[in-house]
């Protein structure tokens, strides 16, 4: 079974009670689908020490748009990608674990998060494919095979091409925060994203069962959902 868990944006008490609420085996894959930092969750720092110290069973993590906007900031000292993603909050996060991040400074991290940030890590990768399944952070390009894909879908964009699709798969995606985790067969798509770290929960599925967990992280509010879509009109 492979468990892929959505965004988590900071929520380390919500993360960790996920990751034991999971009914894992050795035989198991949890696979984070990304966005572990930035929001409004109060430890970025300790939800990406929660992914590296997780030996339960095999782990994968895919970096979300939000890790990539951090890689910048560490490589290039660019926090413009940061800035509107309460990428402050992740600063003040690893301030408070002793880590104050100097952009454009790789090492003002710890060097087990450098190589979690830059995928050095064997589990660390851009997405994960199975006969049935492809998981990934937002979107992937169905129509195109993987060396034409454009990256940046990856992490920024929606899941395309399902009018002239090469892939038979069925894309698992965070990114894009929905209410509740849905398989929308029409479009090929499962959202795994339902709020976490922006009022709502954090939620995982089984894959193939589809079997959903959900954990309520200390920033929810009911009504979340409502409230994002108006902002964003």
């Amino acid at each position: 079974m492979i468990y892929a868990i959505g965004d988590v944006h900071g929520e380390a008490d919500a993360l960790e009670e996920m990751l034991a609420l999971l009914p894992v085996t050795d035989a198991d894959t949890v696979l984070f689908l990304g966005d572990l930092i930035n929001r409004r969750g109060r430890d970025p720092f300790r939800c990406v020490e929660l992914v590296i110290n997780f030996e339960k069973c095999r782990k994968i993590c895919l970096m979300g748009n939000h890790e990539e906007a951090m890689l910048m900031l560490l490589d290039a000292g660019d926090f413009s990608a940061m800035n509107g993603m309460d990428g402050q909050n992740t600063l003040d996060s690893y301030e408070r674990a002793g880590y104050p991040i100097r952009p454009g400074d790789p090492s003002s991290v710890p060097e087990s998060h450098g190589r979690f940030y830059y995928q050095g890590y064997p589990w660390t990768l851009p997405f994960y494919i199975t006969d049935t399944h492809i998981f990934v952070h937002a979107g992937w390009d169905l129509s195109k095979p993987v060396q034409v894909q454009p990256q940046e879908r990856w992490r920024w964009g929606g899941v395309r091409g399902q009018e002239a699709p090469v892939w038979p798969q069925t894309v698992v995606r965070g990114h894009t925060p929905i209410p509740k985790v849905r398989h929308n067969a029409e479009k090929r798509t499962i959202g795994v994203d339902t709020g976490c770290g922006m009022g709502g929960l954090l939620s995982a599925i089984a894959i193939p069962s589809e079997q959903v967990f959900t954990v309520k992280p200390a920033s929810y509010r009911p009504g979340w959902y409502g409230a994002l879509r108006a902002r964003s009109r």
